[in-house]
């Protein structure tokens, strides 16, 4: 069996993780003392692979190291049983896969541009949670309602226009509610700018930032008791409707801040009216409402990776092996972002991940003339298609009645 595989695909991904760093990384003393094949580094190795392949149960995992030489050469086994990967899983502390996490975040932190918007503002943090929803009978541990179990990672990430990049997590089972982790997702000597949604509103969380000037932006409950000191009066043409400094809370039961906040409302992209607090007063009201929106970076963050990686579907039933996967998921995305940053790749991070799935074992030279392949023009015969089936939509329009003049033509750029 061939085993040189120095400059494969797989090996490149990987090569901020070595065998060597990982060792020193964990400093677990005898972790596999009496392990023959699947030692802890191999295992991570194939639970990558696993998460880049979308790989859905171990009994899949099993079948596929049996079938796939190329897996077989980058592991050194040909074989290993659903059972053994299993205890495995359920053996190994969620803590050295954390520990990974966090060393990969460091890398990327380090080789990451500066962003137009972290020059101008400083360090933008987004903080939110996403839970998987499991079944009470299978996840026991997992406590959320009465007929539902859950796990719920609450997370911070680093936004910049180019970059989602996860930078802290904590996994609880899901009836810890949001804003009993923000005191650990934000740090005091921190000079970014935190932004979180109404789930995290406390009072007496918000007058400790105040404290120690820590700046976040957050949304307002449309049932909170708000007392208004002073308006400034928006531009004209502003989307901005109302910029007031406020006190929030109410003093009879004891739930008033001592520090004010400003109070900002303003419209969403559908006329909603959303009302923004912040204790940010050296932005002006445009630059907070433009801010807020970042929010939305990790909601697509949970998108993708539940789209995109074995992260809402488990290999096991413990609260090890849970937390396992859920940490080599994200340690996978933080694998494709740093391959990304290093090869200066500007297109999304989903190329990178599918021409991974498609080329994880060939040569890195495949790899990198697949992903920088310049697209290939039409045919003529493809462009006289597409000027056929532009014909056929504008005779549609006019023959329904959808159209009377040219110029009411439904624009469509693919034929521009």
């Amino acid at each position: 069996m061939d085993k040189n595989t120095i400059k494969s695909t797989i090996n490149e991904l990987l090569k901020v993780i070595d065998e060597h760093t990982f060792s020193n990384l964990i400093n677990v003393i005898d972790l596999d003392k009496y392990v023959k094949k699947l030692t802890a580094y191999k295992f991570l190795q194939l639970l990558i692979i696993s998460q880049l392949k979308e790989t859905k149960s171990l009994t899949q995992m099993s079948k596929q190291l049996k079938d796939k030489e190329e897996l077989q050469v980058q592991l050194t086994f040909d074989t290993i049983s659903t059972s053994q990967l299993s205890r495995k899983l359920g053996d190994l502390s969620p803590t050295l896969f954390e520990k990974l996490f966090h060393y990969l975040v460091l890398n990327i932190q380090a080789k990451m541009k500066q962003s137009p918007i972290i020059r101008e503002i400083g360090r933008l943090h987004v903080i939110d949670s996403t839970t998987m929803s499991m079944s009470v009978r299978q996840y026991p541990w997992a406590t959320f309602r009465k007929t539902k179990a859950g796990i719920r990672l609450h997370l911070r990430v680093v936004v910049t226009k180019e970059l989602t990049l996860p930078d802290k997590g904590i996994l609880l089972p899901a009836k810890h509610a949001d804003r009993t982790q923000m005191g650990d997702l934000i740090d005091i000597d921190s000079d970014a700018i935190h932004l979180f949604d109404r789930g995290y509103i406390d009072y007496k969380q918000f007058d400790h930032l105040c404290l120690h000037d820590v700046r976040f932006i957050t949304r307002l409950k449309k049932n909170a008791q708000v007392e208004v000191l002073s308006e400034q009066i928006p531009q004209v043409g502003s989307p901005i409707l109302k910029d007031l400094e406020v006190f929030l809370g109410n003093s009879q039961n004891g739930t008033k801040m001592t520090h004010t906040l400003r109070l900002i409302e303003t419209q969403d992209s559908q006329g909603n009216v959303v009302m923004i607090v912040t204790n940010c007063f050296d932005l002006s009201a445009e630059e907070i409402g433009d801010l807020y929106r970042y929010r939305w970076k990790i909601e697509t963050f949970f998108k993708w990776m539940k789209q995109h990686l074995t992260f809402k579907t488990f290999y096991g039933k413990s609260e090890n092996a849970v937390c396992n996967q859920i940490w080599v998921a994200l340690i996978t995305y933080c694998l494709q972002v740093l391959l990304q940053e290093q090869l200066q790749h500007n297109g999304p991070l989903l190329e990178i991940k599918k021409t991974l799935q498609n080329l994880l074992f060939k040569g890195f030279d495949a790899f990198l003339r697949s992903l920088f392949r310049q697209p290939t023009r039409f045919s003529r015969g493809r462009r006289k298609q597409n000027w056929e089936e532009e014909f056929r939509v504008i005779e549609h329009q006019f023959t329904e009645g959808e159209v009377s003049h040219l110029d009411d033509l439904t624009y469509d750029p693919m034929f521009n």
